[in-house]
């Protein structure tokens, strides 16, 4: 039997968009001899479409398109093939409004529906607020073999780790009823280490039936989807996908097969680098939000040169513009590794000095003009209460002020560089987050620079100086807080894990470093302090900085989640509380 695994990109609401995607995929099976094709989950109307499909013309655009396929299908020469397909379905009974259901098409006509059975409602997902639970297994006959239809986490019976276990097991119903092979439908985001976890998920449940899981790709806000399409068949991994830069109709020959490949449980498929999945989501934000000029403020770090390269790589060099904004507290060098960085990607290059001085004096003088003692101006200055952290601020300010004039005035979408280490201890100002889109948003700074060190792009100097927002002079980011050896860990175990007390800390850290996970610049380092004296006090008090932070996190903009828990759709914490 030959399988077309159409993986495309999706976006919610773009109906024609999606259908001219769809179409190309059913041509394209028709073309090669395909006995069917399969999409992923929600095709027709996008994922995540949430809201959305309150509309009533929503489910109209959705309809009208599954008419389109079915209409397709009965037209001469693809009478024969099995279109699956995803599409939003509308429930007319009691429960939630709509089912997540998948179409199975053949000849002009409808032959077989599923809906979704195992609905997440955890992390990023809450499935559980729109759909209704399908309640039946679907199995319709294909060449002589019996085809299940999955959707997405119909597969994934595995939630242990998320606390969210499941008593029904769609995949070991399939596997009892003696199916031969199962077509499963996904709109599976990326997260790192998540293709081990599908595979591992799938060694251990799938038996004798074959697999076609069928993934979209592309940037959707703040998930990325990788795609990583893939067929298993007798412990075999018959196809993975690697494509992330086009729509991919790969066709495999599967079901009763002879071809194989090494054995599946030894397999170790490659990844999608994450510096990919992050220049793919940049370039779907903007694209997909019609914006084909990007601006950013290019300091001569490490964080804003990062995020240049993402963007020339995403857009092109020539639709990036770069602007260097240095004060009396900026190095020389500092401009000038920016300035190189620029010549080295292409990228249109800037220079806008900012003079905050002025700018503070005259608005304090303003501020000042209420002599009354009852005034809090007044009495700010008078009991010696002014906060100086202000005045080192308005550097930043003006220079979110300029970027967004750039946007406003030239029609380029603007880009935030902060890393989420320092948004978790809110070490930015306030609005330095609050651009359009942040593309390093989920990144630890030892990702960024492990992602950094291998652009030849990025100068040495950039890559060797310590990290400082330069607001003051001789001021770094590690001895306003903590080196980010010690840094990036305790924000990983607090955000990801819940970990908020030392000795859980100590032993989580003990436990990655066993397990040789990458979670720190410098384990010495790290270790090291956990030996320290005042490390349980200084611990103590980041863990709070943290917890205090989310009122500022809360106004960021989006970036890609990469991580399992990032700061945006899947972390929910209240913003006034007395916990951290």
């Amino acid at each position: 039997m030959k399988v077309c695994l159409a993986q495309i990109n999706t976006t919610p609401g773009d109906f024609s968009g999606n259908w001219a995607r769809i179409r190309a995929g059913i041509v394209q099976a028709k073309a090669e001899g395909c006995d069917a094709v399969v999409f992923p989950e929600l095709a027709i109307p996008g994922y995540l479409s949430q809201d959305l499909m309150y509309h009533e013309h929503f489910l109209a655009g959705n309809t009208h398109v599954l008419n389109d396929v079915i209409a397709l299908s009965g037209e001469p020469g693809f009478e024969t093939l099995h279109i699956v397909v995803g599409y939003l379905e509308a429930n007319h009974a009691a429960g939630k409004p709509f089912f997540n259901s998948a179409a199975v098409i053949c000849g002009g006509v409808q032959v077989a529906n599923h809906r979704k059975l195992l609905l997440p409602f955890y992390d990023v997902f809450d499935e559980q607020r729109y759909f209704e639970p399908g309640q039946s297994l679907t199995v319709f006959e294909l060449g002589g073999v019996q085809i299940g239809i999955a959707i997405c986490e119909d597969l994934w019976n595995d939630k242990g780790e998320d606390h969210y276990a499941y008593q029904n097991n769609p995949l070991a119903r399939y596997r009892e009823a003696g199916v031969d092979g199962i077509f499963s439908l996904n709109s599976s985001p990326y997260v790192h280490g998540k293709l081990s976890q599908r595979l591992s998920a799938i060694g251990s449940g799938l038996g004798d039936m074959t697999l076609i899981y069928v993934n979209q790709w592309g940037g959707q806000d703040e998930l990325v989807f990788d795609g990583q399409s893939l067929v298993v068949e007798n412990e075999q991994l018959l196809h993975i996908s690697s494509q992330v830069n086009n729509d991919e109709y790969a066709v495999v020959t599967c079901l009763n097969s002879q071809e194989k490949s090494g054995p599946f449980s030894n397999s170790r498929p490659k990844s999608i680098a994450l510096y990919d999945l992050l220049v793919l989501s940049l370039k779907d934000y903007a694209n997909k939000s019609g914006f084909d000029q990007i601006v950013l403020a290019s300091s001569g770090g490490i964080d804003s040169a990062l995020v240049a390269q993402i963007a020339c790589d995403a857009v092109g060099a020539q639709q990036v513009h770069a602007i260097r904004m240095p004060s009396i507290y900026s190095a020389t060098a500092s401009s000038e590794d920016a300035k190189t960085l620029h010549a080295n990607l292409g990228c249109w290059d800037y220079e806008v000095p900012i003079e905050h001085q002025t700018v503070v004096e005259a608005l304090n003088q303003n501020f000042a003009a209420n002599q009354s003692q009852n005034n809090l101006v007044t009495r700010t200055f008078s009991d010696g209460a002014y906060n100086g952290i202000a005045d080192q601020n308005m550097q930043a300010r003006l220079r979110d002020l300029y970027v967004m004039h750039f946007s406003n005035a030239f029609g380029a979408m603007p880009l935030s560089t902060g890393n989420k280490t320092e948004s978790a201890c809110g070490y930015y100002t306030h609005f330095d987050m609050n651009f359009s889109f942040a593309p390093i948003k989920d990144l630890y700074k030892r990702q960024v620079f492990e992602l950094a060190r291998e652009k030849v792009c990025i100068p040495q100097a950039i890559l060797m100086k310590p990290p400082s927002a330069e607001l003051a002079p001789n001021q770094t980011d590690e001895e306003s807080l903590l080196p980010y050896a010690i840094l990036d860990p305790l924000v990983q175990a607090y955000i990801e894990d819940y970990i908020n007390q030392f000795d859980a800390f100590s032993a989580w850290v003990a436990g990655s470093l066993a397990r040789q996970d990458a979670i720190s610049l410098d384990a010495a380092v790290l270790n090291q302090w956990l030996q320290s004296p005042d490390a349980v006090e200084r611990y103590s008090t980041l863990i709070r900085l943290i917890a205090s932070m989310e009122f500022k996190r809360r106004q960021t903009c989006p970036g890609p989640k990469v991580s399992k828990v990032a700061f945006g759709m899947g972390r929910r914490i209240p913003i006034v509380k007395k916990f951290s």
